[in-house]
């Protein structure tokens, strides 16, 4: 019965991602989202890491469900990102995709399914700073909706995990705790306005 259930949270945390792509996706086509470019490329590449070297490092396929959604799910944003984004290369940028680059080059070397898990997390959290800094800058640019929706496929995720080890968990808790802080900055403007009332 577990087993059914760990599945069953698997493929609901991917409906609701697909959901959650969809308001995101009108949203950039409107012109009121403005995704950053340098995230989401990076982010459309480390995704295809992280499910191959999950799935060889034992992740059994209902946690793979999500990650494998978000290989296309975020390439449609990436290319959606050219005509409609946040297209800033500076410095800092530039910066956190050398560093993401640098996680795909130890995976290649180490071929060490457990290494190349660890080394796209840490590239991932370079890829999504510039969405950090877009967001905190330009909330108003982003689709809460989307991002809180996102956030609910991720706590969805959690509860399909069958074994609490590095291969089947370690992805899953951090993309909670990578979509809570994007959740936080999204929901910001709001929450200042609330915190001003009540002092």
């Amino acid at each position: 019965m577990a087993y059914f259930d760990n599945k069953f949270f698997g493929i609901a945390a991917s409906i609701v991602s697909v959901i959650a792509f969809m308001p995101y996706i009108v949203s950039i086509l409107r012109g009121k989202t403005k995704p950053s470019g340098a995230s989401w490329w990076t982010w459309s590449f480390l995704t295809i890491i992280i499910v191959i070297s999950s799935w060889k490092a034992g992740a059994s396929w209902d946690v793979l469900i999500l990650p494998s959604w978000l290989c296309f799910s975020q390439l449609t944003v990436a290319i959606l990102s050219v005509r409609n984004g946040d297209n800033i290369w500076d410095f800092s940028n530039l910066a956190c995709i050398v560093g993401a680059c640098i996680g795909i080059v130890l995976w290649l070397l180490t071929d060490e399914p457990l290494i190349a898990l660890f080394a796209s997390i840490v590239a991932d959290i370079f890829a999504t700073v510039p969405t950090f800094r877009h967001v905190w800058a330009k909330p108003e640019e982003e689709n809460r909706i989307g991002w809180m929706l996102g956030w609910c496929s991720g706590i969805l995720l959690i509860f399909a995990v069958n074994k609490w080890t590095l291969a089947e968990a370690g992805w899953a808790i951090y993309f909670v705790a990578s979509m809570s802080v994007i959740l936080i900055f999204v929901w910001r403007p709001s929450l200042g306005g609330v915190v001003r009332k009540t002092v």
